[in-house]
């Protein structure tokens, strides 16, 4: 900004001390906004985790994903930082799937994924101390219903490669 307009802007804000009050309280609640909807969920160690995968389709269990036929990985292992996932899964940055009615619960997290032109995913976290747990995603594509869940432990440490 230019010296003259900022000056116009102390002028007017001096003058109405009603629009001044509201600009100090926006810029308060600005500057604390990013601690206030800081991260308070659990933190989980991060490492080597193991991950096991099982999908159901119309309530039978199957190795294939819908949409493309391929066969899913059952197991996983792999050097992971849980938490960080965690925060994603929760408040996914703009422009990806976003979340809906987010709700704590004793031992997780219950919410509903919305991804544009899809119909919503019921997400349930469970979180099994500082080093397990368990997500089930529950959907549908047409009239056919999915559930997929996903189950992580913690095995170990990371080792850098040689």
């Amino acid at each position: 900004m230019t010296g003259s307009v900022l000056h116009q802007i102390k002028r007017n804000l001096a003058r109405h001390p009603v629009i001044l009050a509201i600009a100090v309280v926006a810029f308060a609640l600005l500057a604390t906004k990013s601690e206030s909807f800081a991260y308070d969920g659990p933190v989980l160690r991060g490492g080597l985790c193991k991950f096991e995968r099982t999908l159901e389709t119309n309530g039978k269990q199957t190795d294939r994903l819908q949409t493309s036929g391929l066969l899913i990985n059952r197991e996983a292992t792999r050097c992971v930082d849980p938490t960080h996932a965690l925060r994603l899964e929760l408040a996914p940055p703009p422009g990806v799937c976003g979340t809906k009615d987010l709700r704590k619960t004793d031992d997780g997290y219950v919410f509903e994924k919305i991804c544009s032109g899809a119909a919503p995913i019921k997400t349930e976290i469970d979180i099994k101390g500082d080093s397990a747990y368990t997500e089930i995603n529950e959907g549908s594509i047409g009239k056919m219903s999915s559930k997929e869940t996903v189950t992580a432990h913690r095995v170990g440490d990371c080792h850098p490669r040689s």
